[in-house]
């Protein structure tokens, strides 16, 4: 056993810390509300980002087909550089 590694009781002792701090500090109410509120963000985020980069796609898909010359050159290259690696 190393010389910096942590003894059981010391996990213990820091673990009981931890549990009095949350207890006093923060209630546990309190802190599962703001652990469903952050999932809740998370999600929020991953649905937002979703939606907006279909609408990107959408609009890059409307311009390559209005076939505008340098534009729509970009995305037949872009275009052919991802079928190639895929």
């Amino acid at each position: 056993m190393e010389a910096d590694e942590p003894t059981l009781e010391q996990l213990r002792h820091i673990s009981r810390q931890i549990e009095d701090w949350i207890r006093r500090e923060r209630g546990w109410r309190r802190l599962l509300k703001e652990m469903a509120l952050g999932a809740a963000r998370g999600i929020g985020f991953s649905i937002g980002f979703t939606v907006l980069g279909a609408l990107l796609l959408y609009i890059l898909q409307s311009i390559a087909l209005a076939n505008l010359p340098i534009i729509g050159r970009f995305l037949a290259e872009l275009v052919r550089i991802v079928e190639s690696n895929l």
